[in-house]
């Protein structure tokens, strides 16, 4: 039989959350609201080049997505 896993509030590791807006929304590229969970190291998001490749491919200004 096996025993249940339970986890106690006072067991838990207590790691500080921070949250970071996405560059774009505060920028104004972009209407989507985002947390940015890169660190603000925007060439490994694909958030970000996803906004590159709509204005790339249609010319257009990423907030209208």
């Amino acid at each position: 039989m096996r025993s249940k896993f339970t986890i106690r509030p006072e067991t838990r590791m207590k790691v500080p959350v921070s949250f970071h807006p996405c560059r774009h929304l505060e920028n104004g590229r972009t209407l989507i609201p985002k947390i940015c969970i890169y660190n603000y190291e925007c060439w490994k998001c694909p958030f970000d080049q996803w906004l590159d490749e709509l204005e790339t491919r249609h010319g257009v200004a990423a907030a209208a997505a």
